[in-house]
């Protein structure tokens, strides 16, 4: 099982005689023993494509600059609607998301020495009106309290060079926000892909409201993999030193990562991503992840268990 990623200008999805294949500027490329195949630019799609692609069962995203479509013989996006609609399944489901979340950063935090401060005393706390919780965004206002309470307490760990005072978004304040903020991106781009692959909208998430064409989802799946793919990144970076003022752009309008700075984040974030642990690489991970996501939603799987980082990762 895989996913064909095409990309091209004037491509034409075809099917002749029970073979599919794809017509690029560079040849014809025949599509077999996949999935997914994933189109990105612009192009056209036969009719008796379209037709091949539902008798093999296979799901089709088109991308461009129109926007997005997905052609799935086999709707999982109804079961998708229809837990989102469900409001305490939608809460339960959140509820495990940001416990498993809050773990792994209680876990980080005992890795860099902070498990006797207040800090991580006071998420002990802060966790446990979880489960007490009857709203989303009763749930959102303790996640961002545990989340802002995390990097309070990371600021004792970080060189004070780097002026990390607080987390900063849109737009990042400081070097270590930044480098935070570029790594986010590139995890939640994983999970975009881990989601269509099998067969969810991106969009339509549980504990990240809905909004426009936001891949809220995928940013409920990132929860719990931020601390070993971007945190375990980005902290060591910091306190050796490793990054220099040189590797960042500083104006009126923020910290920016500049090309060699994005090339070292990259090349730490690739390492974290297909570091070998006895449950797979963590990529492999995100993937197992998204599938638990999706037969949980389907109904195939009874509960959602989250991804919680252990001793073992």
């Amino acid at each position: 099982m895989k996913v064909e990623f095409l990309y091209g200008w004037g491509y034409l999805l075809k099917a002749k005689n029970g073979k599919l294949s794809i017509k690029l500027s560079s040849g014809e490329k025949p599509i077999d023993d996949c999935s997914c195949v994933e189109l990105d630019g612009e192009g056209a799609l036969a009719i008796n494509a379209l037709r091949e692609t539902i008798r093999r069962g296979l799901r089709v995203s088109v991308k461009s600059r129109h926007g997005r479509a997905i052609i799935d013989p086999k709707p999982l996006t109804v079961h998708q609607i229809a837990k989102f609609l469900n409001d305490d399944l939608r809460l339960k489901v959140s509820k495990l998301i940001v416990q498993a979340a809050s773990i792994n950063k209680l876990y980080v935090l005992r890795l860099v020495g902070l498990k006797s401060s207040n800090e991580y005393s006071k998420i002990n706390g802060l966790m446990e009106g979880i489960d007490k919780a009857t709203t989303i965004w009763g749930l959102m206002a303790i996640e961002a309290e545990i989340t802002k309470t995390y990097y309070e307490a990371l600021r004792q760990v970080i060189p004070l060079e780097y002026e990390f005072t607080a987390r900063s978004r849109r737009p990042p304040r400081d070097p270590v926000s930044a480098s935070l903020s570029y790594l986010n991106m590139q995890l939640y781009s994983i999970c975009v892909r881990a989601l269509r692959y099998h067969g969810l909208d991106e969009r339509i998430g549980f504990l990240h409201e809905p909004r426009g064409n936001r891949a809220s989802l995928a940013l409920d799946l990132a929860e719990e993999f931020r601390q070993p793919l971007v945190d375990a990144a980005v902290i060591p970076a910091f306190t050796s030193r490793s990054m220099r003022k040189s590797d960042f752009t500083y104006s009126i309008n923020g910290v920016f990562l500049n090309n060699r700075g994005r090339r070292k984040m990259l090349k730490l974030f690739r390492h974290r991503l297909n570091l070998t642990t006895p449950k797979g690489k963590f990529e492999e991970l995100i993937y197992a992840q998204a599938s638990k996501l999706a037969d949980w939603i389907s109904g195939s799987r009874g509960y959602y268990e989250p991804f919680i980082l252990t001793l073992e990762v």
